[in-house]
């Protein structure tokens, strides 16, 4: 029989409660709690730990960074198998890629390639780990340059179903190297490692622009006229932010120049000039810093103080998030509808403490929109933009009304909007596998079945080895 190795937690262990916790407050976790949870240091921990639970008959969930917002990288009465503390980066500067580890978080892998002058697109959450948002795509700041995080995987290592290590890419497992690229996590294995393409990043220009809330619909348009097809080395993304009234919000804009040599920072105002254009700021802030500062302010972190590493999951803010995917611009009609759909957001309160409720627009074009929509399983490359929906309360008795109306405000857009990214799972999105993966579900279903034929990789919205028969 095999044995749990690795840092092995149970409930009478120091750290336990922590331990079992995500990053998301608002969840039931007196119905979340697991037997073990396992923090592996080595790959051969993470394939004990999948021969035990299959030898013992007990569930398990793939775990990295904590941020599933549906918590399903937890069980109740299985085992955590948490990749964290695999973290390590290896580069290889003259062959142009780096091993790393399915445990590093976002921030610490853009200060980490950084300090070799390299980067790839991955997330601005500080503790979002990589390895679920690579398998899940994979939105950076600079992926309008260099593309998703998946398409910048050149090879993945995972255990599988079996408790074997297995090595997927182009060669060798090619149609699990598809899976993995977009397929979503805890899918088809528990990842440790993944090789992947590095590029070159220097000084970077970024901005920070409002407008007063009256100038929706004139700044909304133009940002979705503008942004997806502004050069590659601009990405962007506009935010509607609830304000502290009634009828009342803030419109910011949020940019990033990451440019091939610093001459062409200077040019950053000229590209923002149909932005500025489109109705008058309230306020402009153009900043020139290393790529590494600017990460760091993309995630609310101060450089300087890196505290944030002390209780990287302690979040006690109270959200929910979900999302949809435009494939074209939306007429003015809903753009109409989504002003009005903010402003009937429930007031909040706390502001010192919280986030206010917001709706981003995330540009799409640039080199995502290059990638076939079969060339990996995430199928949304010809989205202008990629919406997120984010409701945030203070007293946890405001859920309910808060998660009505941001679910509210995202079934009123389906006209508009629609799909669904997978990694802002969300459990009231109907036909999920067809919203996440649209035409690629057939294809990940086949490589599901052939992979994980016993389904041992499952969750709430998993991949499942078959489709359920529809009613007649």
């Amino acid at each position: 029989m095999s044995v749990l190795t690795g840092r092995v937690l149970d409930p009478t262990s120091p750290g336990w409660e922590g331990a079992r916790h995500n990053f998301r407050a608002a969840v039931d976790y007196s119905r979340l709690v697991p037997k073990n949870v396992v923090f592996c240091q080595h790959k051969h921990d993470v394939r004990n730990a999948v021969t035990w639970a299959r030898e013992n008959g007990v569930p398990l969930r793939a775990r990295s960074g904590r941020h599933s917002y549906e918590a399903f990288s937890l069980v109740q009465d299985g085992v955590i198998i948490d990749v964290s503390e695999m973290d390590e980066i290896t580069v290889d500067a003259k062959a142009g890629t780096a091993r790393i580890g399915a445990g590093v978080f976002c921030l610490d892998l853009h200060e980490q390639l950084y300090d070799v002058g390299l980067t790839i697109p991955a997330a601005s959450g500080a503790s979002v780990g990589i390895a679920g948002l690579t398998l899940g795509g994979g939105f950076g700041v600079v992926s309008r340059k260099y593309g998703l995080a998946c398409d910048n995987v050149l090879g993945v290592e995972l255990v599988d179903a079996c408790g074997e290590l297995v090595y997927a890419n182009a060669e060798q497992n090619a149609d699990l190297y598809w899976a993995c690229r977009g397929g979503g996590g805890g899918n088809f294995g528990i990842v440790t490692a993944f090789d992947f393409r590095v590029h070159p990043v220097g000084m970077v220009a970024v901005c920070n622009i409002t407008w007063q809330w009256s100038d929706f619909i004139a700044v909304a348009d133009t940002f979705q006229h503008w942004a997806p097809s502004a050069p590659d080395d601009l990405s962007t993304f506009l935010r509607f932010a609830v304000g502290d009234a009634p009828g009342a919000g803030t419109i910011t804009l949020f940019g990033q120049l990451t440019p091939d040599s610093p001459q062409e920072l200077a040019g950053f105002s000229a590209l923002l000039a149909p932005m500025l254009g489109a109705a008058p700021p309230t306020g402009i802030s153009v900043q020139m810093m290393p790529y590494s500062y600017a990460a760091a302010m993309f995630a609310g972190v101060d450089p300087k103080n890196p505290q944030w590493m002390i209780h990287p999951h302690n979040d006690t803010q109270y959200f929910k998030s979900t999302s949809a995917v435009a494939y074209e611009p939306f007429p003015k009609a809903a753009l109409e509808l989504l002003k009005a759909q903010l402003e009937l957001a429930p007031v909040q309160t706390g502001w010192d403490t919280n986030e206010p409720s917001m709706v981003q627009l995330l540009a799409g074009g640039g080199a995502p929109g290059r990638v076939p929509v079969d060339g990996t399983a995430v199928p949304h490359r010809d989205a202008v933009c990629v919406v997120q929906y984010d409701a945030y309360w203070t007293d946890p008795a405001d859920q309910p009304v808060a998660e009505k109306w941001i679910e509210g405000v995202r079934t009123s857009m389906l006209p508009y909007a629609r799909n669904a990214y997978v990694n802002y799972v969300d459990l009231q999105i109907e036909n999920y596998l067809e919203a996440y993966y649209v035409s690629n579900l057939p294809r990940l279903i086949e490589v599901k079945g052939r992979v994980d034929p016993d389904n041992v990789f499952n969750f709430p919205q998993s991949v499942p080895t078959m489709l359920p028969d529809k009613p007649a």
